[in-house]
């Protein structure tokens, strides 16, 4: 049955930003700021800086000195929970 099977794989998602030194963080509590990141952040080599959006809640971005040191920050702090309710997305920002 040709409606059963699956369609060729579209671009269902954007693809994955390739690896950079800065992290884009998402899913941010309201009441999250700069130096709450920055005290999570700074546990990982290489840390440089954290830079909040402003007027956007929620997205700050996380700077590294090196995609390596950044990758390790991405791997150990993607899904940790900021609050009960609230899960730090982390991903490659896009250069």
């Amino acid at each position: 049955d040709a409606a059963a099977a699956p369609p060729p794989p579209k671009q269902a998602k954007a693809p994955a930003a390739p690896p950079s030194n800065v992290l884009f963080a998402q899913n941010l509590p309201d009441d999250c700021n700069d130096m709450m990141l920055s005290i999570l952040f700074q546990q990982y080599a290489g840390f440089k800086e954290v830079r909040m959006v402003p007027g956007k809640k929620g997205i700050a971005f996380v700077e590294f000195g090196d995609e390596t040191q950044a990758s390790v920050a991405l791997q150990g702090l993607s899904g940790f929970k900021l609050t009960p309710t609230d899960e730090l997305s982390l991903a490659f920002a896009k250069r």
